[in-house]
């Protein structure tokens, strides 16, 4: 009787173990289903808006360091790891002098330079963006001629100039809508941007900028 209960007990736990087994090979589904892994996104999609500062010299000799201040505005439309754009910057300028000789006074400044610009940027990261960028550039420079303080009569400028920027440069985002930027740019053109030169000026600039209708996500890899 002993023997019979243990051979009972043997064979219920063996059906016990073997059930799922023998219930998984006749599924006739197949094995499971793979379902790929989901990794958190930076959407670069959208507007944004933002602030930058510069520095800058000319390749003239003796050129003075000038400092730059503005805003940009731009818009981006990401395609996989692919994002395509369009950026305007305005920016007020510390570039000016002035030069007295016998009586008569001259000053002069670069009082704005603007830019509209496409750019071209790779996600190497999910928040980390490489760009390059080339487009329309503009400045106006102003001169005034004095004599003993009385302004002389033509002889004082007010101009604005066309000329091209070609950049290249690095946002990353920060938290949320935020996202930091540095970027170097090269300048050219007749006359640009002083009005009087055509030598070429190179700005390195740092900035931030806030964008619109950001919504963090999950995506498959």
């Amino acid at each position: 009787m002993r023997v019979c209960s243990f051979v009972k007990f043997t064979l219920v736990a063996a059906a016990l173990v073997l059930a799922p087994v023998v219930a998984q090979a006749a599924d006739p589904g197949g094995p499971p289903s793979y379902r790929a892994p989901v990794v958190p996104y930076y959407d670069w999609n959208g507007f944004y808006v933002g602030a930058h500062v510069a520095a800058g010299w000319s390749s003239a000799e003796n050129s003075d360091v000038v400092f730059l201040g503005g805003g940009q505005a731009g818009y981006n439309y990401q395609v996989g790891q692919w994002v395509f754009g369009v950026e305007g910057e305005l920016a007020g300028t510390s570039e000016g002098g002035s030069v007295s000789f016998m009586g008569l006074r001259t000053e002069w400044s670069v009082d704005w330079v603007a830019t509209l610009a496409a750019r071209v940027g790779w996600v190497v990261d999910p928040r980390w963006l490489v760009y390059g960028k080339f487009g329309a550039a503009w400045s106006h420079a102003s001169t005034e001629t004095t004599f003993m303080g009385v302004p002389v009569p033509g002889m004082s400028l007010d101009k604005t100039s066309s000329g091209w920027v070609l950049g290249f440069g690095s946002e990353y985002a920060l938290r949320d809508n935020w996202t930091a930027k540095f970027e170097y740019d090269m300048f050219g053109g007749n006359d640009f941007p002083s009005g009087v030169s055509d030598d070429k000026t190179h700005v390195f600039k740092a900035g931030l900028n806030y964008r619109f209708g950001y919504s963090p996500g999950v995506r498959a890899r």
